[in-house]
Parts: C-alpha cells; sequence; structure tokens
C-alpha cells in the first residue's frame, strides 16, 4: 500500500473511530452513566493511546522509540479492553457492538500509524493525532473525573 493510500485508510479509521466514541460518550455513557472505576479508567484509556501515538508524531523512528512504540501500543490495545468485565453486565448489545467497532479500529490505526512512521509518510496526520486523543482525554476528564463530587448516575436524554 502506498503512502498517500495508507494515509488516507488512518483518515478514515480515524474518523470511523471517533464517531463510534462519540456514540458510545453521548448516547450510552449517558444514558447508563459511569461508575467510578469507569469514570477515572476511561481517560486512562486515552492518556495511554495519546502516548503511544506521541512517539510517531515527535520521535525519530530508531530502534528504542520504535521498540518503547510496540510495548505502548499493546499496552494500550490491552488496557481499552480492562472494562469489559464491567459491560457485561451493565451495557445494552448496542454498546457492545460499538465497543466491538472500536476494538477492531484502535490497533489498526496504531499499525498503521506505525507504518507511516517507519516510512516517514503522514507527518501532518501523525502529529495531529496525539492532540486530538488529547483534547479528548480532556473533555473525558472535565466530563467524568469530577473529583470531590458524588458519581453520577444517570443523565436524561432529551429527545
Amino acid at each position: 500500500m502506498e503512502a498517500g493510500s495508507l494515509t488516507k485508510a488512518v483518515v478514515a479509521l480515524v474518523s470511523l473511530q471517533t464517531l463510534f466514541m462519540w456514540a458510545d460518550e453521548w448516547i450510552y455513557h449517558r444514558r447508563r452513566g459511569l461508575e467510578s472505576w469507569e469514570r477515572w479508567g476511561h481517560p486512562l484509556d486515552s492518556l495511554v493511546y495519546v502516548s503511544a501515538l506521541a512517539l510517531p508524531a515527535f520521535a525519530p523512528p530508531e530502534a528504542s522509540w520504535i521498540r518503547l512504540y510496540i510495548i505502548l501500543a499493546i499496552v494500550s490495545c490491552l488496557i481499552v479492553t480492562k472494562d469489559e468485565w464491567v459491560h457485561a453486565a451493565q451495557c445494552a448489545a448496542g454498546e457492545h457492538w460499538v465497543h466491538a467497532v472500536l476494538f477492531l479500529a484502535h490497533p489498526s490505526i496504531l499499525i498503521f500509524v506505525g507504518y507511516l512512521w517507519l516510512a516517514g509518510d503522514g507527518v501532518g496526520l501523525r502529529r495531529v493525532l496525539p492532540g486530538l486523543v488529547g483534547i479528548f482525554a480532556c473533555y473525558q476528564i472535565a466530563r467524568w473525573c469530577e473529583i470531590g463530587k458524588p458519581a453520577r448516575r444517570k443523565t436524561e436524554i432529551r429527545p
């Protein structure tokens, strides 16, 4: 796959991931509310993802950075699954499907970004991705990690 096509594939996957993350957040999380574990765990997922994406954005593709990227990418792919024990009991079928799509997009993006990095391509995209995920992590922290306030149970969804 040539670099331009790979960059387009990453943009498509990131767009899909963004669409499904917002559906998860704005439909399912607001409907059922999040317990403390998820309220802190979801921003953690995003911050680990940012740490992985930051390497191809700013580090040269040298052996030590590549090894660290592989480790962070694997940790990121595993850590996003940590809540599935909770989700099995609390989530509707639609939310499980959204998570399944996200679990497919997440490692695919990390793999393709890694290929772009090694090829020296998609520099603009590689530099933008950690910032976008970082903004989403800030939103998650502001929305769900209300330190000193009682846990939000359910938010009314207006028709």
